[in-house]
């Protein structure tokens, strides 16, 4: 069964026009519903196969050994939902096991991709099944292109695919004309964590950047997000805190000047372990912290990961099989994420933090980290 909610939302401020838009959009959505159920049932064939369900288990418990080579053969059998899944998985992957890593290149290609080819140069089994007409697969290899694409993102909410939506409209909104931010404007839901991004895009006021429309969400809420000015901070601090925010560490951890004498400080390590889209750090902090650290743990991670855009965007590969709500509170998800901090480097190629800087930031989450990076084949 799908899960599905109406993606616009109801803004303050609504002209007629728009509403006229909101409406259409909203009608072709319900008739796209019965229209892809049928098509997702052929193109998600096996889905509710015994082995296939078990096997997503004990992925979800982050144990690749065990899981990726049944999806594996399960695909080669012709189960479409392992199929799909399995290229998902290589294509979302945000930091990759010790069993992953540990393979050769042609193991990985002989786990990962579709028997179809030959040699290293196998197609995935998204481009196998879009060769054989599975609109699913089509749709999610049109969400991998960073080009307005508003029938993709239309299509991957009538199939369920919300989060996958989402990742194409953070892709492409950068991009695009002003008209085109308007319209991904109006796909997403209320409370959106995306919403800041769109708005400042839409608002190029000089200074407001997304990282202060995403640290306004955080401290007041989606209704902040329309006051001209919710900072109550000094400007060094708002400064600070919304560049932490939008990039985290991505400019060297030494550039960022976000630290626990912000005012905002608290406000965002609050929001990050009351935040669902950001669960996966607050159990990995809560795990391996006590509670008296876990807030400089959050923080941590937050800025290691890549700040606010980045943060919420720890997503299920295949929502038909494997609902967000559930991804984001696994074992995989949070293992994902500390693996992600363990291994994380700079765009030249170097550790973002070194052992040292982790240390003072976060002792616990240090400790962790060296764990995880003594068990690296």
């Amino acid at each position: 069964m799908i899960e599905f909610e109406i993606p616009f939302s109801m803004g303050k401020q609504m002209t007629n026009s728009n509403l006229r838009i909101r409406m259409i959009f909203g009608c072709l959505l319900w008739v796209g519903i019965f229209i892809t159920q049928s098509a997702q049932a052929s193109d998600l064939s096996g889905i509710d196969d015994p082995a296939l369900l078990t096997a997503i288990e004990v992925w979800l418990q982050d144990n690749d050994t065990e899981s990726l080579p049944v999806f594996a053969a399960l695909a080669r059998e012709g189960n479409k939902a392992a199929r799909l899944l399995l290229a998902r998985i290589e294509a979302t992957e945000q930091a990759a096991s010790n069993f992953v890593s540990g393979l050769s290149r042609k193991e990985r290609v002989e786990l990962f991709r579709s028997d179809s080819g030959k040699g290293l140069f196998r197609p995935t089994w998204l481009k196998s099944e879009m060769k054989a007409g599975n609109k699913v697969a089509t749709v999610l290899l049109e969400s991998s292109n960073t080009t307005v694409n508003v029938h993709a993102i239309r299509t991957l909410y009538e199939i369920g695919e919300e989060e996958a939506a989402y990742d194409l409209i953070r892709e492409v909104a950068g991009v695009g004309s002003q008209d085109d931010k308007k319209e991904l404007a109006s796909f997403l839901p209320p409370g959106s964590e995306l919403t800041p991004y769109l708005r400042a895009l839409q608002n190029p006021v000089s200074g407001f950047t997304p990282g202060r429309a995403a640290l306004q969400k955080i401290i007041g809420g989606d209704e902040a997000i329309e006051a001209a000015n919710t900072f109550s901070g000094s400007e060094q601090d708002t400064s600070a805190a919304a560049d932490f925010v939008e990039f985290g560490y991505q400019n060297g951890v030494e550039a960022s000047a976000f630290d626990q004498t912000n005012s905002y400080y608290d406000g965002l390590a609050n929001w990050i372990e009351a935040e669902s889209a950001t669960a996966p750090i607050t159990i990995l902090c809560r795990r391996v912290c006590n509670d008296g650290d876990v807030q400089s743990c959050a923080i941590t991670v937050f800025g290691l990961v890549g700040g606010y855009y980045k943060a919420i965007r720890f997503d299920s590969p295949i929502q038909a099989l494997i609902r967000q709500s559930k991804y984001t509170t696994s074992d995989r998800a949070v293992g994902m994420v500390l693996r992600r901090v363990s291994f994380v480097k700079t765009a030249a190629g170097t550790p973002m933090i070194s052992e040292h800087d982790l240390a003072e930031k976060s002792k616990c989450l240090a400790k962790a980290v060296a764990e995880v990076r003594a068990t690296r084949n």
